[in-house]
């Protein structure tokens, strides 16, 4: 019977410790160091893109994430995720962050939420955007980061976050 119990607190013991509640944070706009591992590319590199993490998921598959550097100021951005079934919904929530030389860290600049729901009899499995920013200040270094998530219709949420490396946005022509 003391074996008994010991085994029976034993489990409940380890039950406690190893439980956590984890709560994401994806206010509208934050000045995040979030992905801090990003680096600055060379001035001739011209793009970077960043993918979504390598293990997929009951649903999610892959999310994708690219920056450009278009010339003479322009920003391209280009975002997707694709889910391996038909879910209810998909969202993406894109960060624009500029490196700051004088903190050494990166501050969010911008933001833009794309939500999709599922209608009518079509599927929905994948989603992307393409857009470019424009009047921000060049000469500096951006990345992107993202949240990327699908809704299955039987609730829950999977989600990956791409980051892209920082590339060298500049007033002149991209070569």
């Amino acid at each position: 019977m003391k074996n008994k119990v010991k085994i029976l607190l034993a489990i409940l013991i380890c039950g406690f410790a190893f439980s956590l509640t984890v709560y994401a944070n994806v206010n509208e706009k934050t000045n995040s160091s979030a992905g801090e591992d990003s680096i600055l590319l060379p001035g001739n590199i011209k793009s970077s893109t960043g993918y979504g993490d390598i293990t997929r998921g009951n649903y999610i598959s892959t999310s994708v994430l690219t920056i450009s550097n278009k010339g003479y100021g322009e920003i391209g951005i280009y975002a997707s995720t694709a889910a391996h079934k038909p879910v209810k919904k998909i969202r993406m929530n894109v960060y624009l962050d500029r490196w700051d030389e004088n903190k050494e860290t990166w501050i969010q600049v911008d933001y833009y939420y794309f939500t999709y729901e599922q209608e009518g009899e079509e599927d929905l499995t994948s989603v992307s955007e393409a857009f470019s920013v424009l009047g921000l200040p060049t000469g500096c270094y951006y990345r992107l980061r993202s949240f990327n998530a699908v809704f299955p219709f039987e609730g829950g949420v999977e989600s990956q976050g791409p980051v892209t490396d920082g590339i060298l946005i500049t007033d002149g022509p991209a070569v």
